[in-house]
């Protein structure tokens, strides 16, 4: 069976559904009142990612202050600049903050106002 095909739709709802995932990572982080950097999974466009990346939870609340922002490994934004669905934002420690754009970004909004 072939991979689907990396549209900006697609690139945004593997964004947002990293972004689900991690939002449990996050509430259970909590719960368990973790204090060092909690394994979040890579929000980059690839469905089958499995990459972590570790953040303060105080460093993953400034990421979702934005619709548009996902934290991606660093080196795992390409595919999604390359389709023209995302441009990086900033490059951190060991993590790279993508902005999503056009369709894309327009997705990530609509699906971070429905709770997703």
């Amino acid at each position: 069976m072939a991979a689907p095909e990396l549209t900006p739709e697609r690139i945004a709802e593997n964004q947002a559904s990293f972004r689900e995932r991690n939002e449990t990572i996050e509430a259970t982080a909590y719960r368990v009142e973790l204090r060092q950097r909690v394994p979040f999974i890579c929000e980059c466009s690839d469905a089958a990612c499995m990459e972590l990346i570790r953040l303060s939870l105080d460093e993953y609340e400034n990421v979702r202050q934005s619709p548009r922002l996902f934290c991606t490994a660093s080196g795992h934004a390409t595919a999604a600049v390359a389709a023209g669905a995302a441009v990086i934002a900033e490059e951190l420690d060991g993590y790279t903050l993508v902005d999503s754009v056009g369709v894309a970004g327009e997705i990530a909004e609509e699906r971070y106002d429905e709770g997703i």
